[in-house]
């Protein structure tokens, strides 16, 4: 899947990810993913995400 825009609502980064809406919602819930709150709605930085997603990945390589 191909993402022109900078800033995803809780679907778009679902499908981007792969998750369903309910785990990304229960991940901004605890913190657990990068997010902004734009206009009173939940926004993903698609390149904020793509650090955190490059950082999950060399923490987990160390085990």
């Amino acid at each position: 899947m191909e993402i022109k825009k900078r800033f995803l609502n809780i679907s778009e980064i679902s499908d981007y990810l792969g998750f369903s809406n309910s785990a990304i919602r229960k991940w901004v819930r605890l913190g657990m993913i990068p997010f902004h709150k734009i206009n009173g709605g939940v926004r993903f930085d698609i390149k904020c995400i793509d650090e955190w997603l490059a950082k999950k990945s060399r923490s987990l390589r160390r085990f």
